[in-house]
């Protein structure tokens, strides 16, 4: 017998709550956060005093491209490289935290690129050695972007400025 997950997320203007658990577990905090929340909201300084670090901005910029104009930005050279690329946008477009080979494969087929035969084969290469892109997740077949991985993509890949 597996067992479920269930997720639910609550969001009131820059406030978001998420519980992720067991289902009976889900149920009885999810009402809690929903009473505290407003209080929560009340005690968050105004915006004027929140300095808004430089991690949003990226965000907003990449909320405004498609996978297949963020892949050609990057512009990896092979397809370890595009596996990270597609890890990152997994990860900062799609908010998931972790990943399958198959959400991989489905990165390159929405950005209409040739799969290579093994992409399981890539993903295990940028998961492993001293620096590692990628790594196991919670369950055996799931990923998740490292740190280096980010930094790599963000600071190392090519920003291609199209005229």
């Amino acid at each position: 017998m597996t067992d479920q997950n269930y997720r639910i997320k609550i969001k009131q203007g820059e406030i978001e709550i998420e519980v992720e658990g067991d289902k009976e577990f889900v149920e009885k905090h999810i009402e809690e956060f929903k009473k505290e929340l407003p209080r929560i909201a009340k005690e968050l300084p105004s915006k004027e005093k929140i300095v808004s670090p430089e991690i949003p901005e990226k965000e907003s910029e990449l909320e405004k491209l498609s996978l297949a104009e963020f892949y050609k930005q990057k512009d990896p050279k092979n397809h370890n490289e595009t596996v990270v690329v597609f890890a990152y946008w997994l990860t900062k477009k799609e908010k998931k935290e972790e990943f399958k080979t198959k959400d991989i494969g489905a990165c390159y087929d929405e950005a209409r690129i040739s799969k290579p035969k093994n992409i399981t084969q890539h993903v295990q290469a940028v998961a492993s050695g001293k620096k590692a892109y990628l790594t196991k997740g919670s369950a055996r077949t799931y990923y998740k972007l490292t740190l280096t991985g980010e930094e790599f993509v963000e600071k190392e890949l090519p920003r291609r400025i199209e005229k």
